[in-house]
């Protein structure tokens, strides 16, 4: 479970840290908050820094921004002789970020002053800052306990006192809205999903003709959407084509809004379509103009001084992205704040505004005037908006509704990938068996497999338990038996139809990579043995030495951590295991894995005991869990998940769909640059109905309500029903289907699916 930081120690740690250590400590803790990439100027002589305050540091990505590390008392002092230094050895410096152990009074009026004084964008990341940030994921976490920790040792009572800060998870109400609808929508529910997937076909298709011979494929139209969002394309791609061939049906809610020519299957507007959208489109436009032309009318009112028609421009179009940085990074609160339910200060806006006048490479002193022009606006825009603008920013928040109900929103991702690094996972035999079934699978395919990677990559600790190991072990040996008793005579003259009903796994996988055309280059096993021996030596399958070998090789392939069988029982009451295993005769075929089942159950609680997880809490809930498609087991173990207060099984789909299927928070940002505020943005908010835009606005308000402590509570207990509930149904999206693994994956490529395989959540 992710420990957090005291902010009373951070703040002892700050006041008594050495400057060499200080200046580490920030190159670790700033870039990871950043992306920043640091490329130091030099050491005691480094034109800029001094011997006292160690070096100098340049922004790779933008190499007019420089970075200073500093203790020193003198913030004022300190950053005047920087830039100085800096002009000095030629260089030309635009942006100053200053970051210091120090608390810094009136740190934005000393920023403005300093800005006007040098002609240098100046940025001042002080003591509170580096305090408010410390506990925002592993990484910073981890910047701290290797630099900073140890100037706090010598008072361990210091922040013991079991008080548990709040994450920025907890402070913000994205989390909580989003676990609070995710609950609801346990059924299934895609019809929002759906028609956002209508709206973007019928935006890819637009300019489509039949008279002119200008049609579409699902291919052609699906890469228009990645162009524009990327980060949907997982939800988007596998509904596609049924969502086209859908809207062509009279049926159709509003009639018929696409043309489909299933020889050779494209797709276009018809005329009346076409009619009605350029209706639209010619209002939206309108719309923005009508704000653009608003906001340069404010400016020219209140005029601000030195600035010319270049500079008014500048200022509308700082203010436009500030806006854009307002909803990527506080898009729940300013969406509820611009619909009345929220307030906001200025000094969310402004970190906007300082941001996008960076990102336009505006600074010192002019870019100061640009700033002060963009703020006038967006005071007036927000505080005493005209319709027209208050028509606009409300459908950019229904847009950003839209967007957060499809998971693209950076502090959703965030949040999952925080989680994952804070998981202990068991891994059940089943997911071990299907990662390695998927060998040779095209890549897309390979979806267990991949799942455990990323969960390990992200910082999960994947643990492979002794009855797990035994399991698979005894799988491949039952395997190989199956295959030479039955199968290795035959083999040359089965058929896909006959190896699909072979009775294991691995046996069909095996005979799936065999039968494979080859195209692209696909890998095939040359036999039996080959394949098998991708694991361990085939020879030494059915000796004592194949548990070492299959143990080790899957500690290298996903970096799993073993606890023996042993290990296991020292944390559970063996006399409740053989109750519980008698249970479990009755489903199980044979006593061994009955047990096997029994101990793993009871391992997660008392694991959970020994690591003191149900003593502590956070908005992560529990770190150890059992991950198992593994059902027949629960029906028998409702009195202990009573008696201990919560389940003990993590579903695998809910790692699929929240971490492995997710999009990065990369391609989130991608996203909301691209339609805010755009004429897309625009146009998606006709898609998003007032009713479910209502309902997440009120649970913002709910969230608001609750204190941090309440919010953390709802947000763990929330996210472990999420881990653990078997009665949701996800849709696959790399294929949008229900069932993945290598039988789905081989019978679709195969295009000998049978119908029930093919059954989609339409």
């Amino acid at each position: 479970m992710t420990d957090r930081i005291s902010e009373d120690l951070i703040r002892i740690a700050l006041d008594k840290v050495e400057g060499f250590t200080f200046e580490r400590f920030v190159n670790a803790f700033y870039a990871s908050l950043t992306g920043a990439t640091f490329v130091p100027l030099g050491g005691i002589k480094d034109g800029g820094a001094d011997a006292r305050d160690g070096t100098l540091y340049q922004d790779s990505g933008r190499r007019e921004t420089y970075y200073q590390a500093s203790i020193e008392v003198d913030t004022e002092g300190k950053i005047r002789r920087t830039v100085s230094r800096l002009k000095e050895f030629g260089r030309d410096p635009r942006t100053v970020i200053y970051v210091t152990s120090r608390v810094v009074k009136y740190s934005d009026r000393v920023e403005r002053d300093l800005t006007d004084e040098l002609d240098v964008t100046i940025v001042i990341r002080d003591g509170n800052y580096i305090a408010a940030h410390v506990n925002d994921g592993e990484s910073t976490r981890g910047a701290f306990r290797e630099y900073l920790q140890q100037y706090t040792d010598f008072l361990k009572s210091v922040g013991a006192s079991g008080l548990i800060a709040s994450s920025k998870h907890v402070k913000s109400p994205a989390v909580y809205v989003f676990l609070a609808h995710e609950i609801e929508r346990r059924d299934g529910d895609e019809s929002l999903v759906n028609a956002v997937t209508d709206a973007l076909a019928l935006w890819a298709l637009e300019g489509t003709d039949p008279d002119a011979g200008i049609l579409r494929t699902a291919e052609e139209i699906l890469e228009i959407i990645d162009g524009e969002l990327p980060s949907v394309h997982s939800l988007v791609a596998p509904r596609l084509q049924r969502r086209l061939e859908m809207m062509a049906k009279k049926t159709y809610s509003g009639g018929r809004a696409v043309k489909w020519y299933k020889d050779p299957n494209t797709f276009c507007l018809p005329y009346e379509v076409r009619q009605r959208l350029q209706e639209e489109n010619t209002a939206d436009e309108s719309l923005r103009l009508q704000v653009l032309a608003s906001m340069d009318d404010r400016l020219r009112a209140n005029p601000v001084e030195g600035m010319g028609e270049v500079g008014i421009r500048q200022s509308t179009e700082v203010a436009l992205r500030a806006i854009q940085l307002a909803f990527e990074r506080e898009g729940l609160e300013f969406s509820a704040f611009l619909n009345s339910e929220y307030q906001a200060e200025y000094a969310t806006i402004m970190d906007s505004v300082r941001a996008a006048l960076q990102e336009n490479g505006l600074t010192g002193a002019y870019g100061q005037r640009v700033g002060d022009g963009a703020f006038l606006i967006l005071r007036g825009v927000l505080y005493d908006s005209r319709e027209v603008e208050r028509n606009y920013l409300r459908r950019l928040s229904r847009t950003y509704a839209l967007l957060f109900t499809l998971n693209t929103e950076p502090r959703l991702i965030e949040f999952f990938q925080d989680m994952s690094g804070d998981f202990r996972l068991y891994v059940g035999a089943d997911q071990i068996i299907q990662a390695l079934s998927e060998r040779y699978l095209a890549e897309s395919d390979r979806v267990t497999h991949t799942t455990l990677l990323m969960a390990s990559r992200l910082g999960a600790k994947l643990i492979l338990p002794g009855p797990v190991l035994e399991e698979v072990v005894h799988h491949l040996r039952i395997c190989d038996f199956e295959y030479q008793n039955h199968i290795a005579k035959v083999e040359p003259y089965l058929t896909y139809e006959i190896a699909r009903n072979a009775p294991h796994i691995m046996l069909r996988a095996y005979l799936y990579a065999k039968m494979a055309d080859g195209n692209e280059g696909q890998r095939k096993p040359r036999s039996w043995a080959t394949f098998i021996g991708q694991f361990g030596t085939y020879s030494d399958l059915h000796k004592q030495v194949a548990f070492d070998e299959i143990r080790q090789y899957l500690q290298v392939a996903y970096g799993f951590h073993y606890e023996s069988t042993e290990d296991l029982e020292g944390l559970v009451d063996l006399q409740q295991v053989d109750k519980l295993t008698q249970h479990l005769a009755e489903v199980k075929r044979d006593a061994r894995l009955a047990r096997n089942d029994a101990l793993m159950a009871l391992a997660i609680y008392g694991n959970r005991k020994k690591r003191r997880e149900t003593s502590r809490v956070s908005e992560f809930g529990y770190s150890t869990w059992w991950l198992t498609a593994e059902t027949a087991i629960l029906k028998y173990t409702r009195d202990i998940v009573s008696s201990n207060g919560a389940r003990y099984v993590m579903r695998p789909d809910f790692l699929l769909n929240f971490l492995t299927l997710a999009p990065t928070a990369s391609q989130a940002r991608q996203a909301f640059a691209s339609v805010f505020p755009s004429l897309l943005g625009i146009k998606l908010a006709r898609r998003m109905h007032a009713d479910a835009f209502n309902k997440i606005m009120d649970t913002v308000a709910e969230a608001v309500d609750l204190d941090d402590a309440r919010k953390t509570v709802v947000i763990s207990r929330a996210i472990d029903k999420l881990k653990s509930d078997f009665a949701r149904q996800y849709i696959d999206r790399g294929t949008g289907r229900r069932f993945t693994g290598v039988d789905f994956a081989v019978a679709r490529s195969a295009k000998e699916s049978t119908k029930s395989e093919l059954e989609s959540t339409d």
